[in-house]
């Protein structure tokens, strides 16, 4: 079973000009254990993509089914609940916070899907142990590396075990040997079961996924030119 399937997934946004396509008929399948890169120049349709996988905007048309599920079908209120429980993103500016230490910033999502709180600081631990920071339990984020607040962040984004994880230029602010270490924990993490799409302007990146679709003028494809 898919983690995720679009067909003909479309987004079209009003402008005193008249309706932009901003997303045409992007059908996409990615399943568990799975990583899949998105590529494409600035404004190609990549960011409204994400958008709509990460259920933080509505399709104009085409069908989206998360873990088995149409997500047409939900509210507002229910749509905060999946995304909450099924989704993580990790984004390239990191988006820590400054006076919480590197155990509390992952441990955030987990008050978000109401875990008892006798269990945030094990289960935080334990996303930490999995990118390699388990010395780093205490530290402030103004105290890490670049690659060290990235790989904060994929804890934080993995410690309530979603199904699917969202990546917007995870890389962007790394270096080559860096980058590639993150991309090491990413693929990782897919191996444990994890669904992930990356979107990267960088074809070295790319490379280390597993599947790479290009988003091009709204729409999607697997044919990539280098």
């Amino acid at each position: 079973m898919p983690v995720i399937e679009t067909v003909g997934l479309s987004r079209t946004y009003d402008s005193p000009a008249g309706p932009v396509p901003a997303l045409i008929d992007a059908t996409l399948c990615v399943h568990a254990g799975e990583m899949v890169s998105l590529i494409g120049p600035s404004g190609s349709g990549k960011s409204t993509l994400m958008n709509l996988l990460g259920l933080l905007d509505r399709p104009t048309s085409g069908r989206y089914r998360l873990n088995d599920q149409d997500t047409a079908s939900l509210g507002e209120k229910e749509r905060t609940r999946v995304r909450s429980h099924t989704i993580g993103f990790v984004f390239q500016a990191f988006h820590l916070i400054g006076h919480k230490n590197v155990t509390a910033n992952v441990a955030l999502p987990l008050m978000y899907v109401r875990h008892k709180r006798s269990a945030r600081r094990p289960l935080s631990e334990e996303a930490l142990s999995r990118v390699g920071l388990s010395h780093r339990l205490q530290a402030m984020p103004h105290t890490l590396s670049g690659g060290e607040k990235q790989r904060v962040a994929i804890a934080r984004a993995t410690v309530h075990r979603p199904a699917l994880l969202l990546c917007d230029e995870p890389t962007g602010n790394l270096d080559t040997v860096t980058s590639n270490t993150v991309m090491g924990i990413l693929a990782d993490l897919a191996k444990d079961g994890l669904a992930i799409v990356v979107v990267t302007h960088d074809h070295a990146v790319a490379e280390l996924t597993d599947r790479t679709l290009v988003v091009r003028d709204g729409k999607l494809s697997d044919h990539v030119s280098t």
